[in-house]
């Protein structure tokens, strides 16, 4: 990824002579490392923090382990209403999302207010191939409750108007707001730990420990 010329398009020289140029991380790495950065380093860096994204034993993963009481009846049909509109054709496998691309816009145009941006264009920007026009990942929907703002451009600023804009513009239909609030109560179940701490869950302004009680 880093040497890639698709990608990030650097070399060794080039990035380990930024880093040591960027007081910031020069002291981090002398301070941790006991050095300069290093090729090494950086490897070491950048696997201990892929490392630390993984984040276990949501609410979902035990209801799924047999736990059914993990979740409430809500959240167990937001989760029905999840698959029923076809929203597990993208959001699939163990991190609910993050293993296919698709275009963003099947049944609506969300790019039709120009100008637009490199970003907007998706793959596109890197491989040039008009099939590949506003193609992304399908982001992972783990943690979603506490990644906010959503899309690649941050377009979405909570759960809710993240789900009008999938349902507009991926499903062609307009949700109900009943059912985009069970969808929500299933996406928070999604929230896992980190470090072995529940992660707070502050996206939408409900904290974990109210998540709890409502349990």
């Amino acid at each position: 990824m880093l040497l890639h010329p698709q990608l990030m398009n650097t070399s060794w020289q080039e990035l380990i002579a930024k880093l040591r140029s960027h007081p910031p991380y020069a002291a981090a790495f002398s301070r941790i490392y006991r050095s300069e950065p290093r090729r090494a380093d950086v490897l070491d860096a950048l696997g201990a923090f892929e490392r630390s994204l993984v984040t276990p034993d949501a609410r979902f993963d035990r209801y799924l382990r047999g736990q059914h009481e993990a979740i409430t009846p809500d959240e167990e049909r937001g989760y029905e209403l999840f698959k029923t509109y076809g929203c597990t054709a993208c959001h699939q496998g163990v991190n609910v999302g993050g293993n296919l691309f698709q275009r963003f816009g099947i049944f609506h145009d969300p790019f039709d207010d120009p100008p637009l941006s490199v970003a907007d264009l998706g793959r596109f920007a890197i491989t040039r191939r008009p099939s590949d026009r506003h193609v992304f990942r399908v982001p992972s929907l783990r943690n979603a409750a506490v990644t906010a703002p959503y899309f690649h451009d941050g377009r979405a600023r909570t759960l809710t108007e993240a789900v009008q804009e999938m349902a507009r513009s991926q499903l062609g239909r307009p949700l109900t707001d009943e059912h985009i609030d069970l969808i929500i109560k299933f996406l928070r179940t999604l929230t896992g730990e980190y470090n072995g701490k529940p992660l707070s869950d502050q996206a939408e302004g409900k904290p974990q420990r109210e998540a709890r009680r409502r349990r």
